[in-house]
């Protein structure tokens, strides 16, 4: 019996000093987490909330004295601030950049518009200065022209050493917009295979794997084929995909048996997503066939899936693919919902009625998981009569649910975009639309844009009431909803919403007023910014610490993100809050672009359009956006909430113009296999 007690006794002060670890280094109701290693620096504590005063008024002449402080991490973050700060003149800040010559400093720089003259005098001190070439290179790679592209292409045979990854990516970006001789195109594809430097070779190719239509001559192509078989499939991932979307014809077949064949291609779900995608650009003979049938039992189902998206009108009845997808897939009652559904999808191509075989499964998806509702109203669009699809939009509209209603109209405005004939059902799909926007809901009435915009649909007699269902919507939460019916105003309505665009400028909400400036509309976009930012309790994060990990446990596994406090001290200070809150726990990722982005943290609507009932400015930093980066998500600049995003691979498109406030340490891989509406159960720090 004393043992009995002993051991008791043992079990209760395990109990209790768990429940003091856990009140010390957890979240929400079980305490404050505080790091072991807090930020003491003095000089930096006191200076960093004076410095984010200057940050949100985003003003030059106030942030200016930052960009030279004896502190790095404050001239650091006064130069990532400064790259979203208006200045009247970016080239008077040229020589203080060469001084400093930083990362942070030469990134802070090449956001901003230099004049012809400024960039010729950074190509003649790359010339003079090897070890300004990294930062040069940085900044003309975003603002050079062509003479810059010229430039940089005739420096190739220099030695770069240190600077080769910034010039390579640097004539990746301008290859994309400019022409190039053949002889130039050989020449930028000789060097990206004559560098031992795979990522360098990566950014090379970097313009002609984001140009759809290749712009290499028939030549080129040949000299990247040999050059990439002399170098040998398997050696860098990142170049075999690259190679692949710029020659799918020449390499699909080859690569998907060889890392097949090496039991790698389901552990290299980028690659294999992009050889999906390949498949929809080659003839389908019995090598292709192969590869898509290897590719079709791929463990990632956004491989599966964008197979058989490839495979639309490819494929006919009796064929060994169809059988397949018909035989085994659509019979399959394990097979993941969403790869179902595109199953369903190419084999109604061949063969509607098939659809009527499966009306159970295809009713329950949707109701299960509204996610998946725009797939399965793709395949009711094909399969039943106009009346009857528009009968069922029109009953989810009435029913107005908000994720069913949203999916419901974008469905709509893809009916009409595809040529359908309306016809007697122009007014029905008219009721549909302003039936939607009396519902007052901001998903909706941004998905009712492509349809407003049609005039077969809606005349000039109907501004009033398209104009009228504004009233329901308020800045800056519905910035997304105002952007665009500003859009919509100018396309369609110029004259009638002039007084509307007029009055809706005299806010001087910066980012509303920048995004009616691009849409064409005459207004003002104040230098100041009149923004009321959220600001960080400045103690409390000094207490996580600079390198703080937070850990996001999914329906699927864990995943770990180390945060970087000191460059987005804003966003970690709002994450911490949300995370106290458990405002993240049961948000589903609501958006999956494959070999892209997941994205989440919608806790007000689930569906993309909601967010907290603050803002907070945005920390763009020179860090890019690599594989497992992990950014928060915006309508333009300075409108950043909770919604974040983590990066399937590689895209420097996004740098600089996003908070990248940590990367993934653990779980890469099932980011890779989250789909839409997968769920965050919770977040905890680590």
């Amino acid at each position: 019996m004393k043992y009995v007690r002993f051991r008791s006794w043992i079990v209760l002060i395990a109990l209790v000093v768990g429940v003091i670890i856990l009140f010390n280094y957890s979240t929400g109701d079980s305490g404050p987490y505080k790091s072991a290693n807090p930020i003491t620096d003095s000089l930096l504590t006191a200076t960093h909330p004076d410095l984010y005063e200057a940050v949100t008024r985003r003003d030059a002449e106030s942030l200016e004295p930052y960009l030279s402080h004896q502190h790095p991490q404050v001239r650091k973050q006064a130069w990532r601030a400064f790259a979203n700060t208006p200045v009247d003149s970016a080239g008077s800040f040229i020589n203080i950049v060469k001084e400093q010559n930083s990362d942070a400093s030469w990134f802070g720089l090449s956001k901003h518009e230099l004049a012809k003259n400024e960039l010729r005098e950074l190509e003649q001190s790359w010339i003079e200065h090897a070890e300004l070439r990294p930062g040069i290179s940085r900044v003309l790679g975003r603002q050079g022209d062509k003479q810059t592209l010229s430039f940089l292409i005739d420096q190739l045979d220099k030695n770069l050493a240190d600077s080769e990854y910034q010039s390579a990516l640097a004539v990746g970006r301008l290859v994309q917009q400019f022409d190039i001789t053949q002889d130039r195109q050989i020449r930028v594809i000789q060097k990206a295979f004559d560098t031992e430097n795979y990522e360098a070779t990566r950014a090379y190719l970097y313009g002609w794997y984001r140009d759809d239509e290749s712009q290499l001559t028939a030549t080129a192509q040949d000299t990247l084929f040999n050059r990439w078989q002399l170098m040998g499939t398997g050696l860098s991932r990142d170049v075999d995909q690259y190679v692949n979307k710029i020659l799918p014809e020449r390499t699909t077949h080859t690569m998907t048996i060889f890392y097949n064949g090496e039991q790698m291609l389901d552990h290299e779900v980028q690659l294999a997503y992009e050889l999906a995608t390949s498949i929809g650009k080659v003839s389908l003979n019995d090598k292709h066939s192969l590869a898509a049938k290897i590719l079709l039992t791929n463990e990632n189902p956004h491989v599966q899936i964008r197979t058989l998206q490839s495979l639309q009108g490819n494929v006919k009845e009796g064929e060994d693919l169809y059988e397949y997808i018909y035989n085994e897939m659509l019979t399959d009652e394990r097979l993941t919902d969403a790869v179902w559904l595109q199953a369903l999808a190419l084999v109604q191509q061949v063969d509607s009625q098939i659809v009527g075989e499966h009306q159970d499964r295809l009713a329950t998806i949707p109701e299960e998981n509204p996610y998946l509702w725009p797939e399965a109203l793709g395949i009711y669009q094909q399969y039943e009569a106009p009346k009857d699809y528009l009968q069922r939009i029109e009953d989810l509209v009435s029913e107005g649910e908000q994720l069913p209603t949203t999916y419901a109209l974008q469905s709509l405005g893809s009916f009409v975009q595809n040529g359908q004939n309306i016809g007697d059902h122009r007014q029905q799909v008219r009721n549909i639309v302003f039936d939607a926007l009396d519902l007052g809901d901001r998903g909706v009435a941004y998905m009712s844009g492509s349809l407003l915009e049609n005039e077969a649909l809606f005349e000039s007699d109907d501004f009033d009431r398209i104009n009228g269902s504004l009233a329901a919507f308020s800045l800056p939460e519905d910035i997304e909803v105002y952007q665009t019916f500003g859009s919509l105003f100018k396309e369609r309505f110029e004259e009638q919403a002039k007084p509307v665009i007029d009055s809706l400028a005299s806010k001087n909400y910066v980012p509303l007023n920048r995004s009616l400036a691009d849409a064409g509309w005459d207004v003002e976009v104040p230098e100041d910014s009149k923004t009321e930012f959220r600001l960080p309790d400045w103690a409390r994060l000094w207490e996580l610490g600079p390198k703080p990990t937070l850990l996001v446990q999914t329906e699927k596994g864990r995943i770990h993100i180390e945060m970087n406090t000191l460059s987005a001290p804003a966003t970690v200070a709002m994450i911490d809050s949300l995370n106290s809150a458990a405002q993240y726990n049961d948000v589903p990722f609501h958006r999956v672009v494959p070999n892209f982005v997941i994205q989440g943290g919608d806790i007000e609507r689930r569906d993309g359009f909601g967010g907290p009932d603050f803002v907070i400015p945005t920390e763009a930093s020179e860090k890019g956006f690599t594989r497992g980066a992990v950014g928060i998500a915006s309508a333009g600049p300075d409108t950043e909430g909770s919604q974040y995003f983590m990066m399937h691979q590689w895209k420097p498109h996004l740098n600089g113009d996003y908070t990248r406030f940590g990367k993934v340490t653990e779980g890469k891989d099932l980011v890779d296999s989250i789909l839409k509406g997968d769920k965050v159960l919770s977040t905890t720090w680590y």
